[in-house]
């Protein structure tokens, strides 16, 4: 599957997870070249979508913190 095809199909929510998480592994300095070239698609795709970064870091942000928050009530109510 092309990556590029594969960003186009993702809703906005799950793009801005990958971004964060692409945005994490750069920071780290892991695998920085696939990151970089990962990180230009997916601002291509939320360019074509009129989507900032800054927006998209927090719908990123936003989703991966509510789904943290479920992982801890779940393991918290065992």
């Amino acid at each position: 599957m092309n990556r590029k095809n594969f960003y186009d199909k993702l809703s906005n929510e799950l793009l801005g997870c990958f971004y964060c998480y692409i945005q994490e592994k750069l920071h780290q300095g892991v695998h920085v070249k696939t990151m970089q070239y990962e990180n230009a698609l997916i601002k291509k795709v939320a360019k074509k979508r009129g989507i900032s970064l800054m927006e998209l870091r927090m719908i990123g942000y936003w989703v991966m913190q509510k789904e943290r928050n479920l992982t801890e009530d779940e393991n918290s109510s065992k």
